[in-house]
């Protein structure tokens, strides 16, 4: 049965089908070379575009439902991305991401992940430390995005989706070959779609556009150039209520205290309305909205980014790449409710960064090194009480507007040296190297948050060395077993207060040391794959932090001590090349072992933020074939136990246990030249919070939302 219970997608195993019916081989790019998949030491989950496309997978968010493990979700124009446990739930200038985020090899900030996945080659997971090469602000993982290149040749594909909430979304993308040594690539994404929530908020009017050049000069040289941009036009989503329920009599009257007042129970899983999306406040429950009415979000999103990749061969077993990207992003959204809370916030960066690696590649060793250097501009501002911004009017008889964060200069900038080998002892066992050395440096300036008025400043280097140790080990020709130790570090950063004596801004740099070891086999002739890994993660210090809107700011606490054992097991069984199931259990025990603030509060024993023990994910796809064609169904499930969005385990951040079922059925021409289909998505029409914090009237807490029930119908044509 649970064969039947997760995404067709959830697994890096997913592939067409090869000439013989076994299971196809995939290529990934994690270890920053082209590699088979089966043969990378690591539980690495790779999905190609056109699944993405008939998964129903458009952006970030929408990806956690084919990850293990993972929790990807909205939280305005953030997407908060966590992998076996850690992420950052913060979207404030001065926390750092804990996994990074990459397109086509360039780190993209935070605010600027929100973007429509499309046209893309892989999409691929990296969860667990990457210290060695990937660097800063890897220390739960990393993500990377790769677009399709420009081919050579003329042709393109367009598709078309119509669906409940007034769903458009169009996607057009054509190349050409302009000579035998150049080619281009151009595409344009359009979305539009009603809001899910009564305001009209969490709406979509939002366009993207791509274009690619890559000049390949058949003899070992290459230079790929590409282009990214998206204006979003929407409303962003508003918090609903979370936690408690209105007390009513027999005959459904509400009941009052003595003074009139409206009573309210706390029930974890309830919300205010019977519909947990609408996030009004009508008939009697207006007089718990002092401020008005929440109203439709508003924003203004402008985000660019554009990369240059050189690839040159040196000479038959040694390559060069450098990869150079910068990133420019004004994200401002002017208003948005925390419940009947109006807010604003403004986030900037300007990010430019350089890759140089030189690889090599001999009957023996393989190898790696590089050098990374980047500098990130950021402003960051979140205010409570206003709706138009950092000179926008308070609300009457009240302390607002108040600054929950406001950053108003903060500068990254750093480098590092990093290199990995893998040497092949026999031509069963291999033993891998890696070592990393960075330098960071932060510099910030901006109010304080606990009086509103005081300038403080920031400015600290941070150095670190992590490196990496492994071992493989081929037991037969398609089962390799492989273990690995590795180390990892998120830099320090600052508190939003003035630094005193015997009172430091300085929040410490996170560390973390894991074992993670396994297998990755293939039976069945090629048609059964299992693969499965277990990990031990000890993180020190670890940059710990959460939203209540009660406090005067919210301090970044450093945890002495997290510990993260888990396993993770991937199935994927293709009887026949029609048929295939798959399934994928990942089991995480995210606890605090020595986390007690320097106030005296003690968390031990609690989990961390957004991790689940249990994530249950799996599925299926069948082909039939008529009228030359072929007829796919397809249907997937995940399953995820109880988890909580903050760290405190505030009341009404417990997310309970849940289930969602996606399904569709598509219809595919005899030369796959066009394609019509039907679908449908969180069939249970469950409602599941994504950031949730401790705020709200009456609370105790604020959650935004993951979306509703949706179908829809979707054709596709390739010309």
């Amino acid at each position: 049965m649970l064969a039947l219970l997760a995404p067709a997608a959830a697994n890096a195993q997913e592939a067409d089908t090869e000439a013989s019916g076994g299971i196809a081989e995939i290529i990934v790019t994690a270890q920053k070379r082209d590699e088979n998949l089966q043969r990378t030491p690591a539980a690495v989950t790779a999905v190609n575009g056109d699944l993405l496309v008939a998964s129903g997978i458009k952006d970030l968010s929408a990806a956690q439902e084919i990850v293990p493990g993972a929790r990807f979700h909205q939280e305005g124009n953030t997407t908060q991305v966590f992998l076996r446990g850690i992420g950052s739930n913060l979207d404030f200038a001065n926390v750092e991401p804990s996994v990074s985020f990459n397109f086509n090899g360039v780190n993209i900030p935070r605010e600027a992940t929100s973007v429509p996945l499309f046209d893309i080659e892989r999409f691929e997971v990296l969860p667990g430390p990457q210290g060695t090469l990937y660097g800063r602000s890897a220390i739960g993982g990393t993500v990377n995005v790769a677009f399709k290149r420009p081919e050579f040749e003329n042709g393109g594909n367009a598709a078309l989706e119509i669906g409940n909430y007034d769903l458009i979304h169009g996607t057009v993308v054509g190349n050409a070959k302009l000579s035998e040594q150049l080619a281009l690539r151009v595409g344009v994404d359009y979305a539009y779609r009603d809001g899910y929530m009564e305001t009209g908020s969490d709406s979509q009017d939002d366009i993207s556009g791509r274009v690619g050049l890559l000049y390949d000069n058949n003899e070992g040289f290459s230079l790929y150039w590409w282009g990214n941009t998206t204006h979003k036009n929407g409303n962003t989503s508003n918090l609903v209520n979370k936690g408690s329920r209105l007390v009513v009599d027999a005959n459904g009257n509400p009941v009052r205290d003595a003074g009139g007042n409206l009573q309210f129970v706390f029930d974890e899983n309830a919300f205010l309305r019977d519909r947990p999306w609408d996030d009004l406040r009508p008939g009697v429950l207006a007089e718990t909205a002092p401020f008005g009415q929440p109203t439709p979000s508003t924003q203004n999103y402008e985000n660019y980014a554009t990369g240059l990749q050189i690839d040159a061969e040196l000479s038959d077993t040694v390559s060069l790449t450098n990869i150079t990207g910068y990133v420019y992003l004004d994200a401002e959204t002017e208003v948005y409710w925390l419940g009947v809370l109006p807010a604003y916030k403004l986030d900037q960066y300007r990010m430019l960064s350089n890759e140089l690696r030189i690889s090599g590649d001999s009957d023996k060793l393989k190898w790696l090194v590089g050098l990374f250097a980047y500098r990130n501009k950021g402003v960051g501002q979140a205010i409570v009480g206003t709706a138009v911004g950092p000179g926008g009017p308070a609300i009457p008889g009240t302390p607002f507007p108040f600054f929950s964060s406001n950053v108003q200069s903060n500068i990254m900038k750093g480098g590092a040296i990093f290199g990995q080998a893998t040497y092949s002892v026999t031509d069963r066992f291999r033993v891998t190297l890696g070592g990393r050395y960075g330098i960071d440096n932060k510099k910030a300036r901006g109010i304080a948050l606990d009086d509103q008025v005081s300038p403080y400043t920031f400015e600290k280097t941070f150095r670190r060395f992590d490196y990496k140790a492994g071992l493989e080990y081929d037991a037969a020709d398609r089962v390799m077993l492989y273990a690995t130790y590795q180390t990892g570090y998120q830099p320090g950063t600052f508190n939003e207060v003035v630094d005193l004596p015997g009172r430091t801004n300085l929040v410490k740099t996170g560390k973390m040391k894991g074992i993670s070891g396994g297998f990755k086999a293939r039976f069945l002739d090629n048609r059964l794959q299992i693969n499965n890994e277990a990990f031990f993660y000890v993180y020190s210090d670890l940059a710990i932090q959460a939203y209540d809107a009660s406090k005067l700011y919210n301090e970044i606490f450093n945890a002495g001590n997290v510990e993260i054992p888990g396993n993770q097991l991937d199935i994927l069984f293709q009887p026949v090349p029609d048929t295939k199931l798959n399934l994928s259990i990942s089991y995480v025990h995210a606890r605090n072992k020595d986390f007690i603030t320097p106030a005296g509060q003690n968390f031990n024993g609690l989990s961390g933020p957004y991790a689940a023990d249990w994530t249950i994910g799996g599925g299926f796809s069948q082909d039939f074939h008529l009228g030359g064609g072929y007829l796919r169904a397809a249907a997937d499930a995940r399953y995820e136990s109880e988890w909580f969005a903050d760290f405190v385990h505030n009341p009404g951040t417990r997310q309970k246990p849940y289930a969602k079922l996606n399904a569709s059925l598509t219809y595919y021409s005899e030369d796959e030249r066009w394609n019509i289909g039907i679908w449908g998505k969180n069939l249970t029409n469950e409602a599941v919070i994504a950031a949730t914090a401790a705020a709200g009237i009456p609370g105790p807490a604020t959650a935004y939302l993951s979306p509703p029930h949706t179908f829809g119908l979707r054709a596709g044509l390739n010309f």
